[in-house]
């Protein structure tokens, strides 16, 4: 059983439909590399972060 998670910045998650489509794109692309059927399976969890937690090459981005 897949279980995917995945972290964004929160402000995309503004749109509901980010998540929707997050959550098929991600389940599609682990069924492409472990089969179709995987997919009814398969987990994705979802975190929004503040931009001011966020990081990148050592530094905070926000």
């Amino acid at each position: 059983m897949p279980y995917i998670e995945a972290s964004f910045f929160e402000d995309r998650f503004t749109d509901r439909q980010f998540a929707a489509d997050m959550v098929a794109e991600l389940t599609k692309a682990v069924s492409e590399v472990l089969g179709d059927e995987i997919g009814s399976d398969t987990t994705v969890v979802l975190h929004g972060v503040a931009r001011a937690q966020w990081g990148h090459g050592g530094k905070l981005m926000g």
